[in-house]
């Protein structure tokens, strides 16, 4: 025990780990032993990386992954430990935006829930066995799309009759920009609503080519928070995959 006694090892750290290893959850995977952690923390906490370190030591796992997520919701920084040679937990990282080495990485995610950094980095470890399938054997089509001069009151119900959160747009019959349920915080008073959506979607378009994996779109979809890219093929949209359709995908391949 004598090498975790050290300076950057206090209190909060101790209470941290005890809470850690109280939730701990542990899955074999790709036939690694893995363990994942989540607590909530409040303002800035030193040393996490030593935690999640001790948190692997103490369970004796391949890898450990520690989710510390503050009181808002709003970010959680992911952590991860590996102490197999095949298990690189630099490119796990990458894979949420991060970055690392082959025995230690992070990442910060902002506006994701943990339940679904728990999936993704499952999703991630799982990799290598799903690289065959492509994003056109998952996606939804013939997409479902808006005139750029649809106004802001008929996409409203457009998106709660087809129980969706957002659309591709068009305009002049190119993909234009993606309109979502989290675009309507910008509208400030109910006039707004007689707009053009084309005045509120989003023009910073995140697509996706048909030959792609799952595995490519969570991580885009990660890195760009987004809920949906819009598969595009020559210039044209020919299917939408949604956060659903890759979790639904990894579900099946996770082992029972």
């Amino acid at each position: 025990m004598n090498t975790f006694l050290r300076p950057a090892y206090g209190e909060k750290q101790k209470n941290i780990l005890f809470k850690m290893l109280e939730s701990a959850n542990r899955t074999k995977l790709n036939g690694y032993k893995l363990s994942m952690s989540r607590v909530d923390i409040q303002g800035h906490v030193e040393s996490l990386a030593l935690v999640v370190r001790m948190y692997r030591e103490i369970l004796n796992v391949d890898a450990a992954f520690g989710i510390f997520t503050s009181n808002d919701g709003k970010r959680s920084i992911v952590i991860g430990r590996s102490n197999a040679a095949t298990l690189d937990m630099g490119a796990i990282m990458k894979g949420l935006g991060g970055g690392g080495h082959p025995g230690a990485g992070s990442a910060l995610l902002k506006s994701v829930s943990p339940d679904a950094v728990e999936e993704l980095i499952l999703n991630l470890v799982s990799g290598n066995q799903t690289s065959s399938i492509q994003i056109s054997d998952i996606m939804s089509f013939p997409v479902f799309t808006v005139d750029a001069n649809t106004t802001m009151e008929e996409i409203a119900a457009i998106l709660r009759n087809k129980g969706c959160t957002g659309v591709p747009v068009l305009e002049n019959g190119e993909l234009a920009g993606v309109i979502s349920r989290r675009d309507f915080r910008k509208i400030r008073k109910e006039s707004n609503l007689k707009a053009p959506v084309k005045a509120y979607m989003s023009r910073d378009i995140v697509t996706i080519a048909p030959g792609k994996s799952p595995m490519d779109a969570s991580r885009l979809m990660v890195k760009h928070d987004v809920g949906r890219l819009p598969v595009v093929e020559s210039g044209k949209v020919i299917g939408i995959v949604t956060r659903s359709d890759a979790m639904m995908y990894f579900y099946d391949q996770l082992p029972d």
